[in-house]
């Protein structure tokens, strides 16, 4: 079965293709931003709407401690909705303009983006073992290098959910067996609610202060 077609040549993208391109992005950036919204609002939504909180933010911790407090089925449901979600818009955006994904990454972002960086270390072991690479780590910068490298988008779909839903299945089997430890630190998590809320405010604001830092300097 063939996964890859030939890539594009590298070239600049026009006004035309720029636009098409900040819209396909948007989807994967409105949920970057909820996630920093589900980061502060933790403590809050962890032990009352832990659903809610992985909706918002899907970073293994909260993962995590949304498992302790979820059933089995609602969990692999909404997890595995909110993890692949960005991934068809971001395997669409290099399928759709190759390596002039990169060129317009670096002037969005900033050359020292984590994105790009990411997809500098992964890029040369994706031709070889691309589709083991997707299983484990569908992250955007493996989504969006799949479809640099024109991987169809059929064997995506399936190497993407199938690595997202042992990944779910693995946490929530975590989640089981420290059930014990994940209960004390949600309990804590609840006990000093507005610290760890503030907390989380003061990490975000950092976050994005380096982000920032790092992106484009015009």
């Amino acid at each position: 079965l063939e996964m890859i077609e030939p890539e594009l040549p590298d070239s600049q993208l026009s006004h035309k293709d720029r636009r098409r391109a900040k819209q396909l992005a948007a989807v994967p950036v409105v949920l970057a931003l909820a996630a920093y919204i589900g980061q502060i609002l933790t403590s809050s939504l962890v032990t009352s709407q832990p659903l809610v909180l992985i909706s918002l933010n899907a970073t293994d911790p909260m993962l995590l401690l949304a498992a302790n407090q979820s059933t089995a089925t609602a969990f692999l449901i909404v997890g595995s909705i909110r993890l692949f979600a960005p991934d068809l818009f971001l395997h669409q955006l290099g399928w759709e303009f190759g390596p002039a994904t990169k060129s317009y990454l670096k002037n969005e972002l900033g050359p020292q983006s984590g994105i790009l960086r990411s997809i500098a270390a992964l890029e040369r072991w994706f031709p070889r073992v691309g589709w083991i690479m997707l299983f484990l780590i569908p992250g955007y910068p493996m989504c969006l290098l799949a479809g640099i490298t024109r991987m169809k988008r059929l064997p995506f779909i399936l190497v993407n959910l199938a690595g997202t839903f042992c990944r779910l299945l693995l946490i929530y089997w975590v989640s089981s067996v420290f059930n014990g430890p994940l209960g004390t630190v949600i309990r804590f998590i609840g006990r000093y609610s507005l610290p760890f809320t503030l907390a989380m405010f003061l990490l975000v604001a950092l976050q994005t202060r380096r982000r920032m830092n790092n992106g484009p300097k015009s």
